[in-house]
């Protein structure tokens, strides 16, 4: 591989590594953000309306095309007072429970609609998880619906938990983050170097066509005026 192949693969690698360092410090930004919003209890993390939740439980396996089960992660659409207007039946939506069926614990619930109701001019969601013999939840009311689903990524709601405790977010967020610092660290210092070196290359080529100082030829131009003002002196005696 000739010198200008071998510079222009190295201008290529030096920006995909700058884009996937980028890339990922956005990531973790808007990772940081989205998990910001979980220290609220009945919120998602969400990025821009667009938010996530692991599964914790099996009430939603099923055969259906948006079935889930345990540790998956569903990617849902935070809902406003327009688009709850537009929920029906089939859909799926995520809302806040004080006490999660089989575990016992507060926190979001994912289920499909199973029914509306429309009492006093208020509606009414009746909820329930796609498992076979799953019970109907407790109506909700429409205000309580947090969120729509939107899909889902199978199994990787173990991930996310790990990713989310101390050691696993040192371990695949923080310590990849510290090496590409110092990568980028080690490469501004040879570039700046490189960057030194040429400058200091071009001066010495500078000093090098220089003409040399000449030790003989100033001696005999110095003898040359001081003959010249011997002669003068003569000439005027």
């Amino acid at each position: 591989m000739n010198a200008e192949k071998l510079k222009k693969v190295t201008s290529i690698g030096k920006i995909v590594l700058n884009v996937f360092f980028y890339s990922v410090i956005v990531f973790l930004i808007l990772f940081s953000i989205a998990n910001m919003k979980l220290k609220e209890k009945d919120d998602i993390a969400n990025i821009f309306g667009n938010g996530f939740t692991t599964v914790l439980t099996d009430s939603m396996t099923g055969d259906q095309a948006d079935s889930f089960t345990v540790d998956d992660i569903v990617f849902v659409k935070l809902l406003n007072d327009e688009s709850r207007t537009d929920l029906k039946v089939g859909d799926i939506i995520t809302y806040f429970s004080m006490d999660i069926p089989g575990l016992g614990i507060q926190g979001l619930i994912t289920h499909r609609i199973s029914e509306v109701i429309t009492l006093e001019g208020e509606t009414f969601f009746i909820t329930k998880g796609d498992k076979q013999g799953a019970p109907n939840d407790a109506p909700i009311h429409i205000s309580e619906a947090i969120a729509l689903y939107q899909s889902k990524w199978v199994g990787a709601g173990t991930a996310l938990k790990h990713l989310q405790t101390p050691t696993g977010f040192a371990t695949f967020v923080i310590l990849p983050v510290v090496l590409l610092l110092i990568f980028e660290g080690v490469l501004l210092v040879r570039n700046v170097i490189k960057l030194n070196n040429e400058k200091l290359e071009k001066k010495f080529a500078v000093e090098q066509n220089k003409p040399i100082f000449d030790v003989e030829a100033e001696k005999e131009k110095i003898r040359q005026q001081v003959l010249e003002e011997l002669k003068k002196e003569n000439q005027d005696k």
